[in-house]
């Protein structure tokens, strides 16, 4: 054939010089005119809001922190990887993060809200990921998302403790994968605990997956009970949670809390709940949020009699960053008269416990004498609660 301007064209021709693209050819995301199916470039929009897990499945030929964030400049951005940072200072990048790789997480630190548009040939869909033993900060390398049972090699599942997103995780039990993560997603980043070093590459996504996508329930908090995403972050997996013997239902909300500080909250959305709590990362938001060693209490709002009720946790909620741990919930019982247990265990070398129950806020006074009469050490001193 012959285009407009009598340039003859074979059956693979692209684009004639009207501007028209013909023959096998075709028009890519990026606006790009040939045959070739292999160089299929791809736009993607990632929205921000202030701290965001991402990562990306296509990126452009120049892949330096620069040319991929210069969108967000005006934001100020920091972004943190894997043991490695960078922020935007005096208009020029500093940091050890030289380029975005696309099969790294990120976490994009930015002063508002915001979108960042990036456009490139997508990931290698056989990529291989090498992990360690330990923590893991990694990308899913498909656009739309995948139930993670399904595109994550089952050989390689036995070796993943669980799988930390922005607010939400799975743990991988002896029954299964349960918490609120159920899907990985083409422009999040995740935190894969192993127990050993693995070898996988992901499953493509069937197609249809992006139409099915699983979702936990992700209510708005109410303001009473908000908290602010943190770079560092425990979960609890709430097997079971009680009131007066009756199990929560979905407008329950269960509150986690680092002394009298709300550092997670999710309503209820049936066995097994992941409940997260963050810790600090040394900002002024994160002030009071846990460290290390911290004991984590829960509370439920209960949306029967819109009260706030005290919760014992059965199961382990010392809190630390990258923390999975599964516990059960039930409300705390009020004691009806003054009471005080004995010392356990007994006799005991070198520590004993002894607790007491008070029906009412009141002052209470804990001595320890020895058989004269000499106060040997003074327990507790001050006003409890029941």
């Amino acid at each position: 054939g012959q285009d407009d301007c009598g340039v003859c064209y074979g059956e693979n021709a692209d684009m004639d010089c009207a501007g028209v693209c013909f023959g096998d050819a075709y028009i890519d995301d990026c606006d790009t005119c040939d045959a070739d199916p292999d160089n299929d470039c791809e736009q993607l929009s990632i929205a921000l809001d202030e701290l965001d897990l991402v990562s990306f499945y296509a990126l452009p030929e120049d892949n330096s922190i620069g040319n991929v964030l210069g969108g967000i400049t005006e934001f100020e951005p920091g972004v943190l990887g894997e043991g490695f940072s960078a922020n935007y200072v005096n208009n020029q990048w500093l940091g050890s993060i030289l380029t975005i790789d696309p099969e790294d997480g990120y976490w994009i630190i930015v002063s508002g809200d915001t979108e960042l548009y990036v456009e490139g040939l997508p990931t290698d869909p056989g990529t291989v990921y090498s992990l360690h033993g330990g923590s893991n900060l990694i990308s899913y390398p498909f656009a739309g998302f995948a139930p993670l049972v399904e595109t994550i090699p089952e050989d390689a599942q036995s070796s993943i403790i669980g799988i930390i997103a922005e607010g939400e995780s799975a743990m991988n039990t002896e029954g299964g994968w349960i918490g609120g993560l159920m899907d990985l997603s083409g422009t999040e980043g995740y935190w894969f605990i192993t127990s050993e070093d693995v070898d996988f590459a992901y499953n493509p996504p069937a197609s249809g997956d992006n139409l099915t996508r699983q979702t936990k329930s992700r209510k708005m908090l109410p303001e009473a009970y908000s908290f602010a995403q943190s770079t560092q972050q425990a979960f609890y997996f709430v097997n079971s949670a009680e009131i007066d013997g009756i199990p929560l239902d979905v407008n329950d909300l269960i509150i986690a809390y680092n002394g009298d500080v709300v550092v997670g909250a999710r309503y209820w959305y049936g066995e097994t709940t992941d409940v997260p709590a963050m810790g600090t990362d040394g900002i002024d938001l994160h002030a009071g949020y846990s460290v290390h060693g911290d004991k984590i209490t829960f509370k439920v709002l209960d949306s029967s009699t819109n009260s706030l009720i005290d919760m014992e946790a059965e199961g382990e909620t010392t809190w630390q960053n990258f923390g999975m741990s599964m516990i059960k919930l039930t409300d705390k019982v009020i004691p009806e008269e003054i009471s005080f247990s004995a010392a356990y265990p007994n006799p005991f070398n070198p520590v004993t416990m002894v607790s007491f129950s008070v029906p009412a806020e009141m002052e209470v006074q804990v001595v320890v004498y020895d058989m004269l009469g000499r106060a040997i050490s003074e327990l507790a001193n001050g006003v409890y609660v029941p």
